[in-house]
């Protein structure tokens, strides 16, 4: 056995790890995107505070009001302050305070990584033996 053969052999073993976990997190990567991808951004205005918590209101679709109280990192704002909220149309009554543009971002880098490796080391299991 020669030294590329080794190498084939590894690169093979690698390709079986690296291709289908690279896969699935790419899967995985697209659909937290394209979740995602449905919430809209909504002005609320604050309602109340109390220490690191505010009551956030908000209008709907339809018009319909909802309220909810989140622990607020960083500055506290004041009563009456507006703030730009997330919130998808499946659960109008639940908001995010975060921007939902880096869903999935994560998984997308990993599995796209992974994916590259797995290919890479696919085209060399198949070369390196024919050298």
């Amino acid at each position: 056995m020669n030294p590329l053969d080794a190498i084939a052999t590894a690169a093979e073993a690698i390709s079986w790890v690296a291709l289908p976990i690279g896969i699935v997190l790419l899967i995985a990567g697209l659909g937290r995107r394209a979740w995602s991808n449905r919430y809209a951004s909504v002005k609320a205005v604050v309602t109340a505070v109390t220490g690191d918590y505010a009551t956030l209101r908000w209008f709907g679709e339809g018009g319909a009001l909802h309220e909810s109280t989140e622990h607020l990192d960083g500055r506290v704002p004041a009563v009456g302050d507006a703030r730009t909220i997330w919130v998808h149309p499946s659960r109008p009554e639940s908001l995010r305070l975060d921007d939902p543009a880096h869903d999935g971002r994560v998984l997308l880098t990993t599995g796209g990584i992974l994916t590259a490796v797995g290919a890479i080391a696919v085209v060399l299991s198949f070369v390196l033996p024919l050298l």
